[in-house]
């Protein structure tokens, strides 16, 4: 079973021109923190499994945030209502057990840094090159981030302790995968011929809470959706063909998408 569109992102995934890059958070409570598919967990925990044993770049840890991930992985175990205990690192530990990466993020001189992460399932980027790097260092590939670095930052410092709220990004890939590599451009380089099939919207859900045992520190989870645009066209079709046409150049260019996706918002308009 694949969770339907509506249930994973309730709110406005895509928006009208003119195009900016938007914080869009919404509050949360505990018990959507974590989202349970009974049908996909088991392939994707052993997705995960396959990831860590071999050695990929996934499981990535700066010093001094020992803490913090031992809170993440014991709020874990209460939202399943386990043990959670073995070898390994506390982080690795939880993420082995959901279907969500988790990223910790830790106020060091001022800034947010990036200190603990088990990144299964990036959306292309490297764990490795983020780890130990502040919010604007880990978004400098992300054009125009500057325009909204201020804003990300003070929502961090105003996120009380025990609090949630989540968001949601989004891409069009050509590639089912879970992982997709930073040096591999998963898009196609022209429109398929019969896009609702071989093209998907990815849908990353993003919580990030603010813990309470290490108020300085924050924990980021995601969570990878895959739908063929043709499942959820009626959702979708003339917000994302809005936004396709608004994206900036360099914007469509960084969701390499630049080559055709005026092509597929005339599809989904109906005209393609």
């Amino acid at each position: 079973m694949v969770l339907p569109f509506a249930e994973v992102v309730p709110t406005t995934l895509f928006h009208a021109e003119p195009f900016r890059w938007r914080v869009a958070s919404r509050a949360l409570t505990t018990d959507a923190w974590l989202q349970f598919d009974p049908d996909d967990l088991p392939a994707d925990l052993a997705e995960k499994a396959r990831i860590l044993a071999s050695g990929a770049d996934a499981l990535v840890t700066a010093p001094g945030s020992e803490a913090a991930s031992e809170e993440v992985r014991e709020l874990i175990a209460a939202t399943l209502g386990e043990e959670l205990d073995g070898p390994g690192h506390p982080l690795e530990i939880a993420a082995r057990r959901i279907h969500e990466d988790l990223v910790v993020m830790e106020q060091r001189d001022g800034a947010w840094v990036m200190t603990a992460g088990v990144v299964c399932f990036p959306t292309r980027w490297r764990p490795s090159e983020k780890i130990g790097r502040t919010m604007a260092v880990i978004h400098e590939p992300v054009p125009h981030y500057d325009e909204i670095a201020t804003a990300v930052d003070r929502f961090f410092d105003r996120l009380q302790p025990g609090r949630l709220a989540w968001r949601a990004n989004w891409s069009v890939v050509g590639d089912a995968a879970l992982r997709l590599e930073a040096d591999d451009r998963q898009a196609p380089r022209s429109l398929p011929a019969d896009p609702d099939r071989d093209l998907l919207l990815r849908v990353e859900r993003q919580t990030v809470r603010r813990l309470e045992r290490t108020p300085d520190a924050l924990v980021f989870t995601v969570r990878i959706h895959r739908w063929p645009l043709g499942e959820v066209l009626g959702e979708i079709d003339q917000a994302l063909a809005a936004e396709l046409r608004a994206l900036p150049v360099d914007v469509a260019t960084y969701k390499n998408l630049d080559d055709w996706r005026h092509e597929l918002a005339a599809h989904l308009d109906g005209g393609g």
